[in-house]
């Protein structure tokens, strides 16, 4: 089952249904008995790759997961608030290269933030959580706590979680560590809406850090009549897809 997820994820995905429509478009096209049909995909396709690189859709569903968590400039002084997390995106263990290119941009992002945020806060200690992505590889965590200890923490205020394989699991096992008390909880920003929910319904005190904001920096709904085309939209509609459905699935499995 979980080997089917991504692809039918990806196919269902706004991107993925614009690839299918030009494919069919395409092969239809050939065959003069569904010449018409085969047109028709191929406008309807072109038409939503379009959509997607010239207007402003992208940035408005970003900005909608966004716009309730805006930075957390400085840690708020709560009693027995002495954890930040910080969720892992994407890493791969390629020993052969420096911890920064194992890791994803997201995932360095948040690393930074989680970093600003720590010595911000004195006596605190960092979490990193994020299971194995492959077989025979480690866990994410290991390599974001590498990160940590290159970029000056010490390895005693790190602690590390590398059994969990999504977000739901990642608050499950982090819990573990923070029990009751309040806690940093450090993510990509459009990716804090379901991570939050998910700890609310573990009765868990998170306060939200984004990270790596793109939408709510630089878009104001009254200047998202005009965007310039970028092949950046296509990435970050298909993120914000993955996060409402993905925020849909877990409200379904009553996890949030």
């Amino acid at each position: 089952m979980d080997s089917l997820k991504r692809p039918v994820e990806i196919l269902c995905s706004p991107v993925g249904i614009a690839v299918i429509l030009t494919g069919l478009g395409i092969m239809l096209g050939c065959l003069s008995r569904h010449r018409q049909t085969g047109r028709r995909l191929l406008i309807s396709g072109g038409l939503l790759f379009l959509v997607f690189l010239l207007t402003p859709a992208a940035k408005y569903l970003v900005w909608g997961l966004e716009k309730d968590y805006p930075p957390l400039l400085n840690p708020p002084a709560l009693p027995g608030m002495d954890r930040i997390v910080i969720l892992a995106g994407y890493g791969e263990d390629h020993r052969g290269f420096p911890v920064t290119s194992r890791l994803s941009e997201t995932t360095v992002c948040s690393l930074s933030e989680g970093l600003r945020l720590y010595r911000l806060l004195p006596g605190a200690k960092l979490i990193v959580s994020g299971g194995v992505v492959r077989d025979g590889e480690k866990p994410v965590a290991a390599a974001m706590s590498e990160f940590l200890q290159q970029m000056g923490v010490p390895a005693g205020d790190i602690l590390i979680e590398g059994l969990s394989r999504n977000t739901y699991e990642n608050l499950v096992e982090v819990k573990k560590l923070v029990a009751s008390k309040p806690f940093i909880l450090v993510a990509q920003a459009c990716d804090l809406r379901r991570a939050a929910a998910v700890a609310r319904k573990l009765q868990m005190r998170p306060i939200a850090a984004p990270a790596c904001h793109w939408a709510l920096q630089h878009f104001s709904r009254r200047r998202a009549v005009f965007v310039h085309p970028s092949t950046d939209n296509l990435s970050r509609i298909q993120w914000a897809y993955h996060e409402y459905a993905g925020y849909l699935w877990y409200r379904l499995l009553g996890q949030i």
